[in-house]
């Protein structure tokens, strides 16, 4: 099996280029310690047979003000995928002031486990917080849910709300214009790149101007992740999303397991919650 290890230095650089903070900028960092951990999560699929790896996501926010302020935000989460599916990834809740007056991060961890057909959620860094792991069974879908009369003024309501989005669909694609951006390597793995452009006009969301918000995606067919990609919307800053690290092969398989003193609360398909030590 090949192993690697993946790092966009030239990214990274023109990254850090770009959001250099300017004179008066409003720095915003994670909590100081542990591991920062980013909001977006790309390309972590549960497709069995897709590459397993264990990777650091490096999430950098930048959004400049009317008043010249500007915001600048980096936050990393880590993520996992074994051959079998399972997958493992970890979100920032905030930070908090420890019992010793020193910040941590508090963490949501989730694993997806399409082999038990579970899906676990537990916490991290509250120390008061109740230390429990919610299972939640996926549905059955070899039995055939009940369904109820339908209520005519409800299909009617539910028509109107399916051809509206229907409708904002259609606009928004008219409104987008969609590049090939070619191949590109990131240390040894291609990604495949597009770039789209879309233009608001003018009136559409009360702006006196259009609007152009522009997308970029790096995406990896052998891999099966996004290696990186762009969001630039004037109405909400720009954030790039890249691996930073990212190790071949399979993970430890301790990442998709939850702490041994966490209690276990079970959501099985009747909805009857049960327990287990």
């Amino acid at each position: 099996m090949r192993t690697g290890h993946i790092c966009s230095p030239v990214a990274a650089l023109a990254v850090a280029i770009a959001f250099a903070p300017s004179a008066g900028a409003q720095i915003i960092e994670p909590c100081v310690g542990g591991l920062a951990v980013g909001g977006i999560m790309y390309g972590v699929g549960s497709s069995r047979g897709i590459a397993p790896f264990t990777g650091t996501v490096k999430d950098t926010f930048e959004q400049r003000l009317p008043d010249g302020n500007a915001i600048h935000r980096v936050t990393r989460s880590r993520q996992a995928r074994d051959s079998a599916g399972r997958t493992m990834s970890e979100m920032a809740q905030g930070c908090e002031p420890g019992p010793d007056g020193e910040l941590r991060e508090l963490l949501s961890v989730n694993v997806n486990d399409p082999v038990a057909k579970t899906s676990m959620t537990w916490q991290v860094g509250r120390e008061e917080q109740p230390k429990v792991v919610h299972v939640f069974h996926y549905p059955n879908l070899a039995m055939p849910a009940r369904q109820s009369p339908v209520d005519p003024e409800q299909a009617a309501q539910q028509r109107k709300v399916l051809q509206a989005a229907q409708a904002r669909a259609l606009q928004q694609r008219k409104e987008e214009l969609i590049e090939n951006l070619g191949t590109r390597d990131f240390n040894g793995v291609t990604a495949q790149g597009t770039r789209t452009t879309r233009t608001i006009p003018a009136g559409e969301e009360g702006n006196d101007l259009p609007l152009v918000v522009i997308t970029e995606v790096w995406r990896s067919r052998e891999m099966g992740l996004v290696l990186m990609a762009i969001n630039d919307d004037p109405r909400r800053g720009r954030t790039t999303t890249e691996y930073e690290e990212l190790n071949r092969g399979e993970p430890d398989p301790s990442l998709f397991t939850p702490p041994a003193d966490y209690k276990v609360v079970e959501q099985p398909q009747n909805g009857i919650i049960a327990t287990a030590n």
